[in-house]
């Protein structure tokens, strides 16, 4: 998909990768279902690695910009709706994805034991489910407004700010 604003287009491309990491980690889980993986593992270590860092960061910072500069920008334009549904959503994501985070961080300095890789594989789960909800929603909802919303420099000093604070 393409946006025609800067601004929408960065944070496709930051779903985009999202979506990497938690089909990484749906990938995870279903390779392991009855068994917690060996963490010395390579490609599980990988997958753990992404999950410990960017689902948290990456989360936190474009959800934050989000609630900051777009959905407020929005409510100024009268739709309030969108801003208040996302919000909400992303008040329940993010205590998930700190979890889903610190266990993988976890994982990756102690191994999983039968129990903490049952609360992993639970907690990552809900995410995985919940971030593909929330993200199709800014997709086909969010984006394309900002496609309507934004003028060309509010674009360029939205898209700017975004970029500086993901360097």
């Amino acid at each position: 998909m393409t946006f025609s604003r800067r601004t929408a287009q960065l944070l496709h491309e930051d779903h985009q990768a999202t979506i990497q990491v938690i089909e990484a980690l749906d990938d995870l889980i279903a390779k392991s279902r009855k068994k917690a993986p060996d963490t010395s593992d390579p490609a599980v270590n990988k997958v753990l690695q992404s999950a410990s860092t960017a689902i948290e960061e990456e989360i936190s910072e474009h959800f934050a910009f989000e609630e900051d500069e777009l959905f407020t920008r929005l409510e100024e334009m009268g739709d309030v709706g969108i801003g208040e549904h996302l919000r909400a959503e992303h008040a329940a994501l993010l205590p998930l994805g700190k979890t889903v985070a610190d266990g993988a961080r976890d994982a990756l300095a102690n191994g999983f034991t039968d129990q903490s890789w049952a609360t992993f594989r639970d907690a990552a789960g809900e995410l995985i489910e919940r971030m593909f909800s929330h993200i199709q929603k800014e997709e086909m909802a969010l984006l394309p407004a900002l496609d309507d919303l934004l003028d060309a420099e509010t674009d360029m000093e939205l898209s700017g700010a975004y970029e500086a604070a993901h360097m």
